[in-house]
């Protein structure tokens, strides 16, 4: 146990202890109080009882009298006191404290003319906590329903302490864990059926596990595909260099490839670094409403000039009025990949089309090509960074695109999806929640 169980399961306890004395102090001077109070008053039979008791002892002497109060039930036997002149008791039970007693009924009695009585007759309850109590009355402290609570409160006081703690103490072990790297961590089970604040704490701290994992290998992956694709064109670079060298007279050819893989290194490092910068400028520039008729008008219009001179055209099919709360730079730069990379895969000649379909809640804008398409199982891989299919015949291009629509469409909150056509071709569909 933790020292977080104790200081809830002290401070917990402590209250309960502090309300059963509380209650148990209420209960007791009230009984205090309801004692005076009978010792102070006189019931009416008060006097016929000591006339009746004073009239036997009268007739039958001493040992009727004792007689009479054996055969008595102890509860009304013990309210009546029989003194001699030495003050015994005449069945020799003890005498309750005479300032405690107060002024109460009695009668005196002389036999023979040289022995007295004195009849005292007590109030119904113990007064001041007097002699004893009879079968069956409750004490004045109620001791044993205060020790049940204690008891009682103990365990309770336990139960819920370790009801609070333990799920602190699953995140504390859970925070570790992230801080030593591993990121495999499921708080939400380990808490079990739990439904409140703790429990969905718990999953928000799942959920952030997960994503920080998924970025931590996104990164992992992204430095060793960086590497991998500049260790090729820098290795060209080297053996131009070389060869520069060793044939002085095809000196301006060498020069002319060590330009081109330079040029080639200058765009990949260009879009590596579009790529990383994505976070950063999502947060640098709050969302608007945005009508995607108007987004889309002006991509057809740039992405026109490019499918004219690749020997095609883009084609909108259905355009639904719908409005998005999206960055529109970061959604133009989107949408303007997936429309590239379809001009560039389109067979020569074939059209690419556009689709805007407005859904309940999402819209989905949908584009297509005439190209060869991609194999079923890389239809979720073409959005990783630096992936290019085997079929990809086309030159250039480090396969960042894909990635990066992924990535803008994410982080506004939607989905991206790629499927091979029936007829032939890629479809590529873009889902987003609408305003």
């Amino acid at each position: 146990m933790g020292r977080l169980f104790w200081k809830l399961f002290l401070i917990l306890w402590l209250a309960q202890i502090s309300t059963v004395f509380g209650v148990g102090t209420v209960f007791w001077l009230r009984h205090r109080m309801e004692s005076a109070a009978v010792v102070e008053q006189q019931h009416p039979m008060d006097t016929v009882v000591l006339d009746m008791a004073a009239a036997v002892l009268r007739r039958e002497g001493v040992a009727g009298l004792r007689a009479h109060l054996q055969d008595m039930s102890p509860g009304a036997r013990r309210h009546l006191l029989v003194l001699d002149d030495q003050q015994h008791e005449l069945l020799g039970r003890a005498l309750p404290v005479p300032e405690r007693l107060g002024p109460r009924p009695m009668r005196e009695v002389t036999l023979g003319g040289s022995a007295h009585y004195r009849l005292l007759l007590l109030p119904p309850g113990p007064p001041g906590g007097g002699p004893e109590h009879g079968p069956g009355e409750p004490s004045p402290f109620p001791m044993l329903p205060i020790l049940g609570a204690l008891l009682a409160s103990l365990l309770f006081g336990a139960i819920l302490a370790r009801h609070l703690s333990k799920p602190i103490r699953l995140m504390s072990e859970a925070f570790q864990s992230v801080a030593r790297g591993d990121m495999d961590v499921h708080l939400a089970s380990d808490l079990g059926s739990r439904r409140d604040e703790l429990a969905d704490l718990g999953r928000d701290f799942d959920g952030l596990a997960q994503r920080l994992k998924q970025l931590i290998t996104g990164q992992r992956r992204l430095f060793h595909d960086v590497s991998h694709e500049l260790r090729s064109p820098l290795a060209r670079l080297n053996a131009a260099v070389d060869l520069a060298r060793q044939q002085p007279e095809k000196l301006e050819e060498w020069l002319d490839r060590i330009e081109r893989e330079s040029g080639r290194m200058d765009a990949l490092v260009g879009e590596i670094l579009a790529l990383a910068r994505l976070d950063a400028e999502a947060s640098q520039h709050p969302p608007e409403c945005l009508p995607v008729d108007a987004l889309l008008e002006e991509l057809i219009t740039d992405a026109q000039f490019e499918a004219e001179a690749n020997g095609t055209r883009i084609v909108l099919l259905q355009e639904d009025r719908a409005e998005v709360m999206a960055q529109p730079e970061l959604l133009s730069r989107a949408l303007e990949n997936v429309v590239r990379n379809a001009i560039h895969h389109t067979r020569k000649g074939g059209p690419v089309s556009l689709a805007v379909v407005r859904g309940s809640g999402e819209v989905t804008i949908s584009v297509s090509d005439c190209g060869p398409g991609v194999p079923e199982q890389e239809l979720k891989t073409i959005f990783e960074p630096f992936f290019r299919s085997e079929q990809n015949a086309q030159p250039g291009g480090y396969g960042l695109g894909l990635a990066m629509a992924q990535r803008i469409v994410e982080a506004h909150h939607g989905r991206i999806r790629a499927a091979n056509l029936p007829q032939g071709g890629l479809q590529v569909s873009i889902t987003l929640p609408l305003v």
